[in-house]
């Protein structure tokens, strides 16, 4: 099994699309087969604002299960993320290197951990005010 570039729990920035530049973390990946054959690769990011959640409403099953509306996470597509570095806004790309996969930063040839990645905190300007 291959080593994805993007994990749960790396810190990353949106480069496309309407959320263009706002930074969250990866709650999970999710990676799914299509029929013909294509792997699709997405991200639950939390912290982006309104493609966080949206509601889904699930109908009433006989008298054991009554209706109710809950939550479900949007996914952003791991071609539209990129890993943040937080010393510097740029993007900062990732290689796999052969024979061990390890994730390396390809600008500064230093290697990803899951402490380096996990001590980057989203700055207050990027937060998203939760009512």
């Amino acid at each position: 099994m291959s080593t994805a570039k993007i994990q749960t729990g790396d810190t990353v920035q949106v480069i496309s699309g309407n959320y263009r530049g706002t930074v969250g973390v990866v709650t999970k990946v999710i990676i799914t087969k299509a029929r013909n054959g294509l792997t699709m690769k997405r991200a639950s990011v939390s912290t982006v604002p309104k493609i966080a959640k949206y509601r889904k409403s699930q109908s009433v099953q006989g008298t054991t299960y009554p209706g109710q509306k809950f939550d479900i996470d949007r996914t952003i597509d791991l071609s539209n993320l990129n890993l943040f570095t937080g010393s510097t806004i740029s993007k900062s790309m990732i290689e796999l290197k052969d024979g061990k996969k390890v994730r390396v930063y390809k600008k500064t040839s230093e290697t990803v951990t899951k402490e380096k990645v996990a001590k980057i905190k989203v700055g207050p300007q990027l937060e998203t005010d939760s009512k």
